[in-house]
């Protein structure tokens, strides 16, 4: 995870500096707002270019691609694939690391926000469920992708 956290230091030393900018300017509760809207933008890119590369948006697609991400990393499992939902846990995250140790982990819970609009760019009949973040001072992430009612 050390390496990961490294290049999203890299990414995100620039807009880190940007936003504490704009914090001092504008204050920390406007900034996290603006830079939310922000966020949302790039995951609904992200969502739709998902939806792309893996030539499906089901939530079959999505528990395979969670399944390969989580094989690959450490700090990921795949706890349980219906046909309604795919249950993540995530023990480590590198976003907030980075975001902590460029010291503006306020900004990570705006990035995670971004993870509703993510889900509804690659499917508009999913959503996310989640209950705990390591960006809100949980142990760890649970991340419900799921089938809409």
């Amino acid at each position: 995870m050390e390496a990961r956290v490294q290049e999203l230091m890299g990414k995100y030393e620039l807009a880190v500096a940007f936003a504490k900018e704009f914090i001092a300017e504008l204050g920390e509760a406007r900034t996290i707002e603006i830079l939310g809207r922000a966020f949302e933008k790039i995951q609904i890119k992200a969502g739709k270019d998902l939806a792309t590369k893996l030539g499906s948006n089901s939530i079959q697609a999505m528990a395979e691609h969670s399944r390969k991400t989580a094989s690959e990393k450490d700090n990921c499992d795949v706890l349980e694939v219906t046909d309604r939902h795919v249950k993540l846990k995530i023990t480590g995250c590198p976003a907030h690391e980075a975001f902590k140790r460029l010291g503006a982990p306020e900004i990570c819970k705006a990035y995670c926000d971004s993870d509703q609009v993510f889900i509804k760019a690659f499917n508009q009949k999913m959503k996310m469920i989640r209950t705990k973040t390591i960006a809100g001072g949980d142990d760890y992430c649970d991340h419900i992708w799921a089938m809409a009612d």
